[in-house]
């Protein structure tokens, strides 16, 4: 199979890459292609959200992947680029502790289900989509500019990683290293599932914490408990308030 980035096709402007992609995996694009776009006029997020990208600043791909693993193990294909991005950010400078050591790994977090923050606020999301036999992995990660930058209504809830990082970074750069990161992640999680989802408990900011669940942005809560991490197949287990654990597929994690 080719490897994940072999063909780019790049857009200076598109509604959505989700959407190119879908059309060019009905025309039989291979393994590996990845749309890019440096404008999405109408990027979508998971739950039907708009993913909004601040234009020449940001980056915002999808993957079209034909080399799937088991049915089971779908549920974890959405992790694969946020794991891919924090794998990334590793290998970049960022702010030195008081013994003067570089320790990205201890800022940039993952978040259930498939989110990427740094103290709580946003810098990458990641949607996933079964289209035939094809899946589209979408990734939308804010690189450069400040928080201002921002849409108004994503400033106290998303960040860049020029913020995060103190300096502006080559988005050609970040999107090979990303991309790089992305193929080795999906080859984990093709031959060692159970590699993948340890690497994800390691950096889940909820995994552990006291949580509330809703079914979406603003919508009402599903439930509250203690975050205990993902099953074999991605899903979270937490345990409620009552004592009983629960299995949930999708929602909305914030910390209580």
């Amino acid at each position: 199979m080719p490897s994940i980035g072999h063909r780019l096709i790049r857009l200076p402007e598109t509604p959505s890459t989700i959407d190119v992609a879908r059309t060019l995996a009905d025309e039989g694009a291979e393994h590996g292609t990845v749309v890019l776009a440096d404008r999405q006029t109408a990027g979508r997020g998971r739950r039907g959200r708009t993913w909004t990208t601040v234009p020449g600043k940001s980056l915002a791909a999808t993957v079209i992947l034909r080399e799937l693993p088991p049915a089971d193990d779908l549920g974890l294909a959405g992790m694969i680029a946020a794991l891919a991005v924090v794998r990334a950010v590793r290998r970049w400078e960022g702010p030195h502790d008081a013994a003067g050591v570089i320790r990205p790994a201890s800022y940039v977090r993952t978040k259930w289900p498939n989110d990427v923050v740094v103290s709580g606020r946003k810098v990458a999301g990641t949607l996933a989509e079964l289209h035939r036999d094809a899946l589209l992995l979408s990734l939308g990660l804010n690189i450069n500019g400040t928080e201002e930058d921002l849409p108004d209504d994503l400033r106290d809830s998303a960040t860049t990683l020029e913020a995060v990082l103190g300096r502006p970074l080559n988005r050609e750069e970040v999107t090979a290293q990303v991309l790089g990161e992305m193929e080795e992640c999906w080859r984990v999680l093709l031959e060692s599932p159970g590699r993948l989802i340890a690497e994800w408990e390691t950096l889940d900011v909820t995994r552990g914490k006291e949580v509330v669940v809703r079914g979406g942005s603003g919508a009402a809560i599903l439930s509250c408990g203690r975050a205990l991490g993902i099953d074999p197949h991605g899903r979270l287990r937490l345990l409620t308030v009552e004592g009983k654990e629960l299995l949930l597929d999708a929602g909305d994690v914030a910390l209580a």
